[in-house]
């Protein structure tokens, strides 16, 4: 099924909110069928007079947070319970959202676990390492717009159509991040806005909103890609040859800080396997391995094999480091990266993996052309450097995470092989020097940084799978026993080459998303098209979520995903970027836990954030963030800014947003709880959700051992905080 776009905009219907009321019964959107009037929620309007609020706690889902005394003592609570006499009824006195009663997110998660190995070109402007997914953003937002007693084919059918129906909707992202919030409230048809202390950040969401004219980027990026092949080509490959370069194979050859004597690290001595695996590079050899005394290549023939001889008899399995240590075969001395200062220590070439046209793969020894082109490689650089945009400059400290200064490289440049800077030195230079408009001289930076991650010393080798391990698979600077060089003008082959990343911005039609959505009939996920519109301008801008933002004008709702308590270091990380792009330094203070008190620092600074937020958001109205920990602490801190702040949870709900894809470890959260906010004087204290029910509304779902463990942590220490809308007597119509 394709949904195309609608350029009309959303009218009334019984499910979507932001009209001050409606009458259900007669909705072709499937809306309530009562005959009374449904009011849907405006910030700053008065609950009007003929309206009533249409509440069945049987269609609650199991989760439901119930009453009980106060556990709540706070000035702040100013609206109690009303008590009715005989009939008189009740209404709240802010509309409780979908989001709030019975946010679906068991079917969510589903959605997302479907959408995990697909692509969203919008998404892929650029690298960023956490992103909310799409699905459960356009979800969120959705829901917070939705009347509680909206019928569920209501939701799911706004869900599954690209109209605009969030027009004339403000939604503010604080911390911006990845841009997930501002590109799917933007998507909606909502004026977005989103604010990040990273220029990094700024930028990428910047061209996730808005993309310039296919027809001129397509120009300039095939004009750099063939400036670049005329200049650098002979640097990478030999003329009129059969065989392509691929990935050069590099080992490191340090001191030992013991007795003086140079090794090489080697974990193995297996550079390739082809143990047929599925979306594996298929060979016609089944290993191909290396003697640690010679270095010869040799190819075996079978999958079983554990020894070869050359220079003696080598096990498969030799090596000199394990467990991130490494062992001196001379006289036993362990040391790590830190020790070695390995990314400083020699390097030796070991293997070249060539393609060819109608042959396999092979991987050989290097030759004297392949050191020639090296050594030329070099001297292009120094000839050049006053032309070259390299990243000049030193990593900054101090820093939470001590790499890779603490593997010995301290500067930008050490992380890059001489033919590495030269090529996006030359790129970086041609993109700034040309007659490109702005906004597509952006687009080519961000198309050429990205390609970054695949072209640098820290990348590795998947052996089984035969394609190149990027930097920041892990978010974090990891450092390969045997690092992988690939050839970034490779025509066709490879994994991040720069030639491939061009095309690929250059022809990617960013309306065209496929997506997973809910089929309400069937109860089950289906996969369909959305053709998305231009979307609004978006005010992005670099600056912390707790200084006060320039425009005060209202907003009605937040979504936000802020820093989690045990902080990745996501300005360490972005700083491998910027230093190409000459971005700068990031443009505030970001938020994170101080190491002298880490509590009181991040919940001190997150409720200013809160405050901050709700100056801007419309009165009454709810804001929702993400947040996953398994630390006590992380949640204490949570539960004293939201305290703080004056503000009450009126719900949580248990949603997949990571789903584990392989290296990330098992010990890693997959799920994160949506906690919805609103103002403490509108709410009165209830108990905590029964997490024996969100598992079991989950089913078949799985939630491992560590998120069980995280839910039972957050809900223990959130358990103060919990509020439901207060309600009130509604007036008596005037007869």
């Amino acid at each position: 099924m394709v949904c195309l776009h609608r350029r009309e905009r959303p009218q009334p219907s019984g499910g979507l909110r932001g009209f001050a009321w409606n009458r259900g019964g007669n909705s072709a959107s499937g809306g309530t069928s009562s005959t009374s009037p449904v009011f849907a929620y405006q910030p700053g309007l008065d609950v009007p007079r003929n309206c009533s609020l249409l509440l069945d706690s049987s269609t609650l889902p199991p989760v439901v947070l119930e009453s009980r005394p106060s556990i709540v003592t706070s000035s702040a609570v100013a609206v109690p319970d009303a008590r009715p006499s005989i009939g008189q009824t009740l209404e709240p006195v802010a509309a409780p959202t979908l989001l709030e009663r019975r946010f679906p997110f068991r079917e969510l998660s589903r959605l997302v676990s479907e959408d995990r190995r697909g692509r969203d070109p919008s998404y892929g402007v650029h690298r960023w390492w956490a992103r909310r997914p799409p699905a459960l953003v356009r979800g969120v937002l959705l829901a917070a717009f939705t009347d509680a007693s909206a019928a569920t084919e209501t939701f799911w059918e706004a869900f599954a159509d690209a109209g605009e129906h969030l027009f004339g909707k403000r939604i503010h992202d604080p911390f911006l991040g990845g841009g997930s919030t501002v590109v799917e409230a933007a998507r909606l048809g909502a004026s977005a806005s989103g604010t990040d202390v990273d220029p990094l950040a700024c930028l990428i969401a910047r061209h996730e909103l808005v993309e310039p004219k296919a027809e001129a980027l397509r120009q300039y990026g095939e004009m750099l890609a063939g400036f670049l092949h005329s200049q650098l080509v002979d640097l990478y490959e030999p003329t009129r040859a059969e065989w392509t370069p691929l990935h050069w194979f590099w080992m490191h050859v340090i001191t030992c800080p013991s007795c003086k004597t140079e090794k090489p690290l080697y974990r193995n001595l297996v550079i390739a396997r082809d143990v047929n695996k599925l979306g594996a590079v298929v060979r016609d050899y089944a290993q191909a391995v290396f003697c640690p005394k010679c270095y010869k290549i040799h190819q075996l023939y079978s999958r079983k094999a554990t020894q070869f001889d050359c220079c003696g008899r080598h096990n498969l399995t030799d090596s000199t480091f394990s467990h991130r240590t490494f062992h001196c075969p001379s006289c036993g001395n362990q040391a790590d990266h830190s020790l070695l200062k390995t990314l400083g220590a020699g390097r030796r070439l070991l293997a070249v993996e060539e393609t060819h046209e109608t042959q396999r793969r092979r991987i050989r020894a290097p030759h004297q052309g392949d050191h020639a082109r090296l050594k030329r490689a070099g001297e292009f650089v120094e000839e050049h450097r006053a032309k070259l945009c390299l990243p000049e400059g030193a990593f900054s400290t101090p820093r939470r995470d001590p790499r890779p200064i603490s593997y010995g490289g301290t500067k930008y440049v050490d992380l890059f092989h001489p033919r590495q800077l030269a090529t996006f030195g030359l790129a970086f230079a041609w993109i700034r020097t040309s007659d490109a408009p702005v906004f597509v001289k952006e687009a080519l930076a961000l198309a050429t940084s990205h390609a970054l991650a695949f072209n640098n010393r820290l990348c590795g080798y998947a052996t089984d799978y035969g394609r190149l391990s990027a930097l920041f698979s892990v978010r974090s600077y990891s450092l390969p026993v045997l690092s992988v060089e690939l050839n970034p003008l490779h025509p066709s082959a490879g994994r991040g080459t720069l030639f491939k990343r061009l095309r690929e911005r250059l022809t990617e039609n960013r309306t065209k998303v496929r997506r997973a959505t809910w089929d309400v009939r069937c109860r089950r996920v289906r996969e369909q098209e959305f053709r998305f519109g231009e979307t609004l301008p978006a005010d992005i801008r670099c600056a912390s979520a707790l200084s006060p933002y320039p425009s005060r004008e209202s907003i009605d709702f937040s979504f936000f995903d802020p820093p989690y308590f045990d902080y990745i270091a996501y300005s360490e990380l972005s700083e491998f970027y910027r230093a190409w792009l000459e971005l700068g330094d990031i443009g505030g203070l970001p938020l994170l836990p101080e190491s002298t008190n880490p509590v009181a620092s991040f919940s001190s600074s997150l409720a200013v954030a809160m405050k901050e937020l709700r100056e801007r958001l419309k009165p009454g109205a709810p804001f929702a963030f993400t947040f996953h920990s398994t630390s006590g602490d992380a949640w204490s801190a949570v539960a004293a800014s939201i305290a703080t702040a004056s503000e009450r949870i009126t719900a949580i709900w248990p949603v997949l947003a990571d789903p584990q894809m392989g290296h990330h470890g098992l010990g890693a959260c997959e799920w994160d709880l949506v906690i919805v906010c609103r103002p403490a004087n509108l709410c009165r204290p209830v108990r905590a959700p029964s997490l024996s029910r969100w598992y079991e509304t989950l089913r078949p779902l799985r939630v491992r051992q560590t998120d069980r463990a995280a839910f039972a942590v957050a809900v223990g220490a959130l358990r103060n905080v919990f509020g439901k809308i207060c309600e009130r007597i509604r007036p008596r119509e005037n007869s």
